[in-house]
């Protein structure tokens, strides 16, 4: 298995925490929409939750997200690395020696993250490499 698949499997195995966070937080009772989010409808945008909505309408395992290109997953991920870490600091919560569940999961996240900005900058260098001859 190739780097960039391990990489695209771990991505997409990640995003499954902060989107059952997102989803816990949005209340559907009150959306007009039932939780689709429609980008063009006034009320989505007027909504506070409407990137949370938005983000979790994109990385709907019914929208094929594993077809998605790595650099939507990776600002897939990467949002939700965000979101979570925004809850952390709304509650006052120091991550800092935490092995609580969100925690380690920004840990792991952030690596995986780290590993694909890796992956990416590595690929620039011997396309740029590989032109230079």
């Amino acid at each position: 298995m190739s780097a960039k698949v391990k990489i695209k499997r771990r991505i997409l195995e990640s995003l499954t925490y902060p989107r059952q966070i997102a989803k816990a937080d949005v209340d559907l009772s009150v959306c007009p929409h039932s939780g689709l989010f429609t980008a063009t409808d006034d009320s989505c945008q007027k909504c506070v939750k409407n990137y949370e909505c938005d983000w979790l309408n994109s990385t709907d395992e019914f929208n094929d997200i594993a077809a998605k290109p790595m650099e939507f997953l990776y600002r897939a991920l990467t949002f939700g690395i965000d979101y979570v870490d925004a809850r952390n600091v709304l509650s006052n919560h120091h991550e800092r020696d935490c092995d609580c569940e969100n925690c380690e999961w920004l840990e792991d996240a952030r690596d995986i993250a780290h590993e694909y900005t890796e992956m990416t900058t590595d690929f620039a260098r011997m396309q740029v490499s590989s032109r230079a001859r």
